[in-house]
């Protein structure tokens, strides 16, 4: 792999950092690093900016024992988590520059840049521009970059991302705090979406369903790009804080309780004690999975769906009955609870099918690493958009025994 790229993410629980690039357009993946930050950041909301600054500055050198590198890292993509994020189309066209009528780079460059202007409000950022494709003549549509094709005139459709600005500056300033710089943003559902459309039998329009610790995105993907999107303010550490609260435990303890057993409808002829707490008054209380799969099935019932299903009203509300139908894509960290896929299928009963992603990277299996993998993705691949700054991580070889 000639070039290499860093890409990072901060969510609510961890700070994650991948390394890789492209091979033969897929994504290969040759380091990964994850910080745990919990407490640090509450629903996207960052509450100690100094220790999170300090978390982050520690990705900047790695040593890889199996590559044998020490990586050093200047430069990072930095995935953006989509609060407040508001989804525009526009269309510009700009005279091709050279007098052949080629189109080169600097034609793209323009034609991005007049979208570029377009009048926001002052406190929200445009964060991103992706083509949708290109007009040549004002006939001819094409998907990919137009470079080298002959036409007077290059117009471009395009989807505009835009974050308040405070979610960008607070971000983007806690990573440069840290003595890494930021060269370009993505925002998480649009970078899921540019892995998903990668693997195979996935539909081009969906719902997609980004199951996280403490905000839960629902995104209307069409011809595998984000139209609409939405949040409902709950998450996988909501059941964890009322498994806390039931089995008389701190949290990390009941995340540790719900990752082991989840949800299982088996009929266990011995039924394990899974927790044993002791009062002040010396009895105990034993709970077993039946209480577990009793939090579990309250929390989804009455916190987890009934939310989503506002959501999912509010960002379908004016749509034909039947984009209900359209199939449902699921990722995210909490997706993995044990048991969850079988009752999200007694919930969701409207979509034609419901499709659990997984990542086929070696090395990141697990599906909350999408926003990161379309990061790279993105930041690999030149779509003429308005980021296409492309960082390289620096990768020293060192002597096996140097660190010994």
């Amino acid at each position: 792999m000639k070039n290499n790229f860093a890409i990072l993410e901060i969510t609510n629980t961890n700070v994650r950092l991948i390394i890789g690039g492209l091979v033969d357009r897929d994504p290969a993946v040759i380091h990964v690093e994850e910080k745990p930050i919990a407490g640090l950041i509450s629903r996207g909301e960052i509450l100690n900016e100094e220790v999170l600054t300090e978390t982050i500055a520690t990705l900047k050198t790695a040593t890889d024992e199996n590559l044998h590198a020490r990586i050093n890292i200047s430069d990072v993509t930095l995935v953006l988590p989509p609060l407040g994020l508001e989804i525009y189309e526009a269309e510009k066209t700009t005279n091709v520059v050279s007098p052949t009528s080629v189109i080169e780079h600097i034609d793209i460059q323009n034609v991005i840049s007049l979208v570029s202007k377009e009048d926001v409000d002052i406190s929200k950022e445009i964060i991103d521009i992706v083509p949708d494709y290109f007009i040549l003549n004002g006939t001819e549509m094409v998907g990919e970059p137009p470079i080298g094709k002959v036409s007077d005139t290059l117009t471009v459709h395009a989807k505009v991302h835009i974050l308040p600005r405070h979610v960008t500056e607070t971000y983007r300033r806690i990573v440069e705090n840290s003595g890494i710089r930021v060269t370009r943003l993505c925002v998480a559902p649009y970078a899921s979406t540019q892995y998903i459309k990668l693997l195979p039998n996935m539909p081009k329009n969906y719902l997609l369903l980004d199951m996280g610790a403490n905000i839960t995105n629902i995104t209307l993907v069409g011809n595998d790009s984000p139209f609409f999107t939405t949040n409902a303010m709950v998450g996988g550490n909501d059941l964890s804080l009322n498994i806390a609260n039931e089995f008389g435990i701190d949290e990390e303890k009941a995340t540790e309780i719900k990752e082991l057993y989840g949800y299982t409808e088996r009929d266990l002829k011995f039924k394990p004690e899974i927790h044993t707490q002791y009062h002040e008054d010396g009895t105990k209380q034993s709970f077993y999975p039946t209480d577990l799969n009793r939090i579990i099935l309250s929390f989804l019932k009455d916190e987890y769906f009934s939310q989503i299903d506002v959501a999912v009203t509010t960002l379908l509300k004016g749509f034909n009955e039947s984009v209900l139908k359209i199939p449902l894509v699921v990722v995210g960290g909490f997706s993995r609870l044990n048991g969850i896929q079988k009752l999200l299928k007694e919930h969701f009963t409207n979509p034609e099918k419901i499709i659990f992603a997984n990542s086929n990277v070696l090395g990141i299996r697990q599906p909350h690493y999408f926003p990161l993998i379309g990061g790279l993705i993105t930041t690999a691949t030149y779509r003429g958009a308005l980021t296409d700054q492309r960082n390289k991580t620096k990768i020293e070889r060192i002597n096996r025994n140097e660190n010994k």
